[in-house]
């Protein structure tokens, strides 16, 4: 079975602050390809944490690097798709955003 034939990855559990981390490191991932913006991720929130407010960011930030670490590509894949449908339809707050998008439980 190819990765292509898999059934949809569930969304992981996140966090408020870890779906915030994540659509902001999804936001400044390069346009490269998809595969490519996967391996990337763990790299971007990280880049996101340092450049944030440590006693903010720290603890979830930490808490998300470790999850993203055990993700598959295709969890990977499924929590990009929904950051980029939260930057291409947010509208009202982000909360709700991002349970609009899949993010966060509740949509």
């Amino acid at each position: 079975m190819t990765e292509r034939d898999d059934p949809a990855p569930a969304m992981p559990s996140l966090t408020l602050r870890q779906a915030l981390l994540i659509v902001d490191a999804v936001n400044g991932l390069a346009p490269t390809g998809r595969l490519a913006r996967a391996r990337l991720l763990a790299r971007e929130v990280a880049a996101v944490i340092a450049l944030g407010a440590p006693e903010v960011w720290a603890d979830d930030g930490r808490a998300l690097l470790g999850m993203i670490e055990t993700w598959t590509t295709g969890e990977r894949l499924a929590v990009i798709d929904a950051a980029e449908r939260f930057w291409a339809s947010a509208e009202g707050g982000y909360e709700e955003g991002l349970r609009a998008a899949g993010l966060l439980p509740g949509a």
